[in-house]
């Protein structure tokens, strides 16, 4: 269990106290009720849209669609804006907008729906707890009385915090017009896609989906999603939970916080980069390719010592090199040297990922397992 530091822990539990606490909840939150992550709901509506149109109608069932989107994932260089782009051109129209949502809706729910999106009669809080540790904990920090989360800042199109929230009076906020009293705001700033498929939602115009719609965001400084995340990260300390920290806008506006008079603390719930060394096979990818890579060389012309099967590194730079790097008996020079490589380059990342955070304004606390994270909370609120 990774250990928390008492200032950190000593922050959070009087801020909770306070109910001064702001959770900032990614697609990491939703994962284990097989929602897929933004990058495989983008792909796999784009895969059932080009099936639909290219393959008379017919549309894969989503677990189908989610493990092709893995593997275009894996193996494909294209940005995932442009595919977010690509697709969204296909539903240009007031009805081919409603299409569009009832995709999403089709797709991100894949796996909690039956005939004609019906959820499953059985899918309520509780089911989604039990399937859910991290949410279950989400949803017990929020129910605590006379203490505890101010407010819910959700980058996620889904409402399965609202479900889970079944006892506690709760309102889903994703558009400028509403307001609330005394149920705990749960505010969708990318949009709203809910379970039920006879609740208000977004429009598709509304969504955070594509590129444009991050810049038009950006270039109106009283967007009001933006306005409530200003307001969150100056006024209470946050948490941030399954966020990778990607989200351009977010970033923007941390840095705008950061460097504002007024701000509070926010940390963010991270994995630690693996530093594990590479397989023999990844290892042996890259000496195949870096040798292919030498014959082009040779091909036009350009001289090389170099010994193919030898070390990798130059004669000039293997002088100050110590014996024991230098391989093994019955394994391959290059194979050391090149996990050497890697494995210094994973100990840095983790030491440059937490510069990055500090100039965000954001510090991290890490974890090891993914399953590590409801006890995590527990430690800074509860227990």
């Amino acid at each position: 269990m990774p250990n928390i530091n008492p200032e950190i822990k000593k922050i959070c539990r009087e801020n909770f106290k306070k109910r001064n606490i702001t959770l900032y909840l990614g697609a990491g939150v939703s994962v284990d009720n097989n929602l897929p992550s933004w990058e495989k709901l983008v792909l796999a509506m784009y895969f059932s849209t080009i099936s639909k149109q290219k393959l008379g109608g017919m549309r894969p069932y989503s677990n189908y669609l989610y493990a092709i989107a893995e593997w275009y994932l894996k193996y494909s260089s294209e940005p995932l804006e442009i595919t977010a782009r690509k697709l969204q051109k296909y539903y240009d129209t007031e009805n081919d907008d409603n299409e569009f949502i009832e995709l999403l809706h089709t797709t991100l729910y894949g796996s909690m729906l039956e005939h004609e999106n019906i959820p499953y009669g059985f899918i309520d809080g509780g089911f989604i707890r039990l399937q859910n540790h991290t949410l279950d904990i989400i949803t017990k920090l929020c129910e605590l009385p006379q203490k505890g989360v101010d407010s819910v800042i959700t980058y996620n199109y889904d409402n399965l915090l609202e479900i889970a929230l079944q006892e506690l009076p709760c309102k889903s906020i994703f558009k400028k017009e509403q307001v609330f009293k005394d149920e705990l705001p749960v505010f969708h700033v990318h949009g709203f896609i809910p379970l039920d498929i006879n609740a208000e939602r977004s429009m598709g115009k509304d969504l955070v989906f594509t590129e444009d719609k991050y810049h038009e965001i950006s270039n109106n400084p009283y967007n009001w999603s933006s306005l409530v995340q200003v307001q969150k990260m100056c006024n209470s300390v946050g948490i941030m939970i399954g966020l990778s920290l990607s989200d351009r806008n977010m970033r923007r506006l941390l840095d705008a916080v950061r460097n504002s008079p007024v701000h509070n603390r926010n940390f963010a719930l991270l994995q630690i980069p693996d530093k594990n060394p590479p397989e023999e096979k990844i290892i042996n990818e890259i000496h195949e390719r870096a040798k292919e890579l030498l014959y082009k060389f040779k091909g036009s012309g350009i001289k090389s010592e170099q010994d193919e099967h030898g070390s990798i590194f130059t004669k000039s730079e293997l002088a100050g090199v110590k014996s024991n790097r230098m391989g093994v008996k019955g394994q391959p020079i290059y194979q050391i040297q090149i996990s050497d490589i890697i494995k210094e380059v994973k100990i840095l990342e983790q030491g440059q990922q937490e510069f990055v955070l500090k100039q965000l304004g954001i510090e991290p606390i890490w974890f090891e397992e993914f399953n590590q994270i409801p006890q995590i909370l527990r430690e800074l609120f509860i227990d």
